[in-house]
């Protein structure tokens, strides 16, 4: 008869109890405040700009994997997430359903944290025209898909068979009875720890990069600052990275990791502040028309100089500007003499000059408009083959 050694034995309270809805009103809160964020970026894009760029696509697959891994926490609460480790254990099979669905949130996951900094990326791409940050981002989008991909094939085939990741009976022994080859916890732990570097170093680069972008864009110092506060939110994003790297330290020495789950938990935490940063920005338009109403409702009217229409903008190529009611517009200027008051014949001669817009479809008020986030990008010319609004000017001199 065989005797087992060094294993507690758990009370009937130790394995009745759950953590579960601990980690779910964590992970619940973070991923609904994501949500909302992102919905409302979807909402000022689509409805109010009429303007969906790469940024804002990466950044709602970002979301869907959010939503992804939020369900891979819901799912493994059901398989034992928040209870004693030991409790997991003395169910295998509800164990190997356990370790394959934290073995796709894995993967999930890392994914997410790198697609929330490529949209950044692209975002910041537009704050700037300069050819040299241009370059550099697009240097460290490169990187972030080429450190993911290579992070992402560490975790695939971390067991030879891919199988033995989550299924330990083919695994050689103590573990299981099988052939398997896999990477030693050590170098599991290692593995993981360079790739959560990575993402720190990641973090604060582009928790910073906004600033100097920023602070030469043609903005009221008070923009300036709202802005880059809202875009610096990322050093929060470092900051659970770092604690997540702690937490990813000390998971081997802790025997019962599955009642807090610290180091996924963190790890969602990161996810979604970046998600939540990098969409704020968006969400100037939606601000300034909220702003606009409660001042209207106020003052008992809204002003005729608002910018803020009750429909929004028109226009899928518009960068922001304001629209005009009419479809021309004309600019009396002073009269000017060329020097003087009179002509060398001694009579007065002034200068009548009238400049007039045309525009075959609509015309629009090129004073860059406060109530988009548009606004703080600089003037650029038309790409080639773009579809632009074509103006002609016709200046008369009398």
């Amino acid at each position: 008869m065989k005797r087992q050694v060094g294993v507690p034995q758990l009370t009937p309270e130790q394995i009745a109890y759950t953590n579960a809805p601990e980690i779910l009103s964590i992970t619940g809160s973070f991923f609904a405040a994501a949500a909302l964020v992102v919905l409302l970026r979807c909402y000022v894009r689509i409805v109010m700009l009429k303007v969906f760029g790469i940024d804002d696509y990466v950044m709602v697959f970002s979301m869907i994997l959010a939503s992804a891994t939020f369900a891979c926490f819901v799912i493994e609460t059901h398989y034992g997430l928040g209870k004693h480790f030991l409790v997991l254990l003395m169910d295998p099979i509800m164990y190997m359903n356990f370790a394959r669905i934290l073995y796709v949130h894995s993967i999930i996951v890392m994914v997410g944290v790198s697609s929330v900094k490529v949209s950044i990326a692209f975002f910041l791409m537009r704050l700037s025209t300069r050819t040299p940050y241009s370059r550099f981002l697009y240097g460290c989008i490169g990187f972030i898909i080429l450190l993911t991909v290579t992070c992402a094939m560490t975790l695939i085939f971390q067991c030879l068979p891919v199988e033995a990741a989550w299924d330990s009976r083919l695994r050689p022994p103590p573990f299981g009875t099988g052939t398997a080859k896999c990477y030693s916890m050590t170098i599991f732990r290692n593995l993981g720890l360079m790739n959560s570097s990575f993402n720190i170093i990641t973090d604060v680069l582009f928790a910073t990069i906004p600033v100097p972008l920023i602070w030469k864009l043609q903005l009221n110092t008070r923009t300036k600052i709202s802005l880059i506060a809202i875009l610096s939110l990322g050093f929060f994003a470092s900051a659970a990275a770092i604690i997540k790297a702690v937490q990813q330290w000390h998971v081997l020495s802790d025997p019962d990791w599955t009642v807090h789950d610290s180091f996924n938990v963190w790890n969602y935490i990161e996810f979604t502040i970046g998600i939540i940063a990098a969409s704020l920005p968006a969400l100037k338009p939606l601000f300034n028309w909220f702003l606009e109403t409660a001042r209207a409702i106020t003052s008992g009217g809204r002003s005729k100089g608002s910018g803020y229409k009750a429909s929004g903008y028109k226009g899928a190529g518009s960068l922001g500007y304001q629209k005009q009611a009419s479809d021309s517009r004309s600019i009396a200027l002073h009269s000017l003499t060329s020097k003087g008051d009179s002509t060398p014949g001694g009579y007065k001669n002034p200068y009548n000059v009238r400049v007039t817009t045309k525009g075959e479809k609509d015309t629009w008020d090129m004073e860059r408009a406060k109530t988009s986030d548009e606004s703080i990008l600089p003037l650029q010319r038309p790409e080639p083959g773009s579809h632009q609004i074509v103006m002609t000017r016709e200046v008369r001199v009398s």
